[in-house]
């Protein structure tokens, strides 16, 4: 039985793809700030597993990298800053207190869908994590034409300033293009625009801009309801986003689905 989603549960209207299951927490649900191996973390994927009509969760220990990770069973399985799975009912899960979360969804040639997820720390962009996870995926059959990504509510370029420090590594890393991901403040430090610097990689590994969302909600803002390590200091909680498949369903039963339940996450 499909159940409508909870209140601290949210996704962004008009994003479609068959069998997809995603979406983002709020500060209202269960808090990811427990330790990627204790009850407290397993029980919070639960929740959230349960609340997108999956079976099961897959998370990593994120530690700003570019490392990617692919899940084949559920769990923790390590430590990485992306993951990615094509097991039907296996979702992989994310956690952030400002870090952009970006979400991936799509299917190989024959149908199959492959679903991931990256942790776009200012760190793990510099490390090209969206790119790598595109990369895996791509070679794991994944077609750019049949892909969707999201970039879930984040520290925006309104707001996330570093010191020119960050400028210099980004720069030397991903090139001269990345000094247009800096724009001034007003002050002496610029902010690090990470939505566009993460929408240039996946539009470079071959995902069109028209299907790559962002929802534009900056968290050190205020707006809605999450959590900011930069407004609140570390000890804030997390939220968390999520990315699973449900396997292929007959596009009939699907059209039924949409038209009686319009609400659901990923539908």
């Amino acid at each position: 039985m499909i159940k409508p989603r909870p209140d601290w549960l949210r996704s962004l209207p008009g994003v479609q793809l068959t069998g997809w299951r995603w979406g983002w927490t709020t500060a209202a649900g269960p808090d990811f700030q427990a330790p990627v191996d204790s009850p407290d973390q397993s029980e919070a994927v639960s929740r959230l597993v349960a609340a997108v009509g999956l079976r099961d969760g897959a998370w990593v220990r994120q530690v700003h990298s570019g490392t990617v990770l692919r899940a084949q069973s559920p769990g923790h399985l390590g430590e990485a800053d992306a993951l990615w799975t094509d097991q039907p009912g296996l979702g992989v899960v994310g956690r952030s207190a400002d870090c952009p979360l970006i979400l991936v969804g799509g299917t190989n040639a024959a149908g199959r869908g492959l679903h991931g997820f990256a942790h776009a720390s200012w760190r793990s962009t510099v490390a090209q994590i969206t790119a790598n996870l595109l990369r895996e995926m791509l070679a794991g059959g994944l077609r750019p034409d049949r892909a969707r990504a999201i970039i879930c509510p984040s520290a925006g370029p309104c707001c996330y300033e570093v010191g020119p420090e960050v400028q210099a590594e980004a720069i030397a890393n991903l090139g001269p293009v990345a000094a247009q991901w800096f724009p001034g403040l007003g002050g002496s430090r610029p902010a690090f625009d990470l939505w566009r610097a993460n929408e240039a990689q996946m539009e470079s590994s071959g995902l069109a801009a028209r299907h790559i969302y962002r929802t534009s909600v900056c968290t050190i803002c205020g707006e809605g309801n999450y959590y900011s390590c930069r407004r609140e200091g570390p000890r804030t909680g997390r939220i968390a986003a999520i990315s699973g498949g449900v396997g292929r369903r007959p596009a009939s039963c699907l059209t039924k689905i949409q038209a009686v339940v319009p609400t659901l996450v990923g539908i």
